[in-house]
C-alpha cells in the first residue's frame, strides 16, 4: 500500500515538473529550457529534479512523447468521423493542421528531434512516431484494398512522403502566413485546405 502511494506521488510529481517545464518552453522556446528555470517553475530543488531527469533532454523527450500521443489522439478522432479510408486520410491531414493551430508549442515538439539530429531518441519516443506512421499506413492499406487509390501507389513511401509534405505546408504558413493571405486573399486554413485536396485527387484511382 505504501508503495503504491509512494509511486503515484512520484507519477504526479514528475508530471508537476513536465507541466512547470511546458509553462517555460512557452514562455522562453526550447532551446533557453534549463533544470534551473522548470525546478523554479515547479517550486522545487534542483536535486529533486534530477532525481527524475539527469538532464533537460531528458524533459523535452517526455514532452515530445506527450505531444505526440496528442496528436495521435487526434488523428484516432478524424478517422472515427467516416468510413472511407481515403477521406480519413483527408481528415488525417486536416487534424494535423488543426494541431499545429491549437498547440504551436506540441507541435515544435512533435518535430524536435527529427529538426536536431544530433539527439537520439529514446526507444519510447521511437515507438510514438512508429504509432502515428502505422495508424496513417492502416488508412492507406484499406483505401488501396478497396481500390480507392491507385494501385502503384506504395504505402510505406508515401506515409513518408505525406508527413514531409504536411510538415513542409505548416513550416510555410509558419514563415509565411500573412503574405499567403494577403497575395492568395485567403485564409492559410484554405490554402491548406487546397493542398490536401491535391493529395487526395493525386493519389485516387481513376
Amino acid at each position: 500500500m505504501l508503495k503504491a502511494r509512494d509511486q503515484k506521488e512520484k507519477n504526479l510529481r514528475k508530471q508537476l515538473i513536465l507541466d512547470s517545464a511546458e509553462v517555460v518552453l512557452e514562455r522562453r522556446g526550447l532551446h533557453k529550457l534549463s533544470i534551473s528555470a522548470v525546478a523554479k517553475e515547479a517550486k522545487l530543488a534542483q536535486g529533486t529534479l534530477y532525481l527524475y531527469f539527469s538532464k533537460k533532454e531528458d524533459i523535452i523527450a517526455q514532452l515530445t512523447i506527450r505531444s505526440r500521443q496528442k496528436l495521435l489522439a487526434l488523428f484516432h478522432q478524424a478517422i472515427e468521423k467516416t468510413e472511407d479510408p481515403l477521406e480519413q486520410l483527408r481528415n488525417i491531414l486536416q487534424a494535423n493542421f488543426k494541431f499545429y493551430n491549437k498547440y504551436r508549442l506540441y507541435y515544435e515538439l512533435v518535430n524536435f528531434y527529427k529538426v536536431n539530429a544530433e539527439e537520439n531518441e529514446p526507444p519510447e519516443l521511437k515507438q510514438t512516431s512508429r504509432n502515428i506512421s502505422a495508424l496513417v499506413a492502416s488508412v492507406l492499406d484499406r483505401a488501396k484494398t478497396q481500390g480507392l487509390i491507385r494501385p502503384s501507389i506504395n504505402v510505406a513511401e508515401f506515409t513518408y512522403i505525406a508527413w514531409a509534405m504536411c510538415n513542409g505546408m505548416v513550416q510555410m504558413v509558419d514563415l509565411s502566413g500573412p503574405q499567403i493571405t494577403s497575395e492568395l486573399n485567403k485564409p492559410t486554413e484554405d490554402f491548406y485546405t487546397t493542398y490536401v485536396n491535391f493529395v487526395i485527387e493525386g493519389i485516387r484511382a481513376h
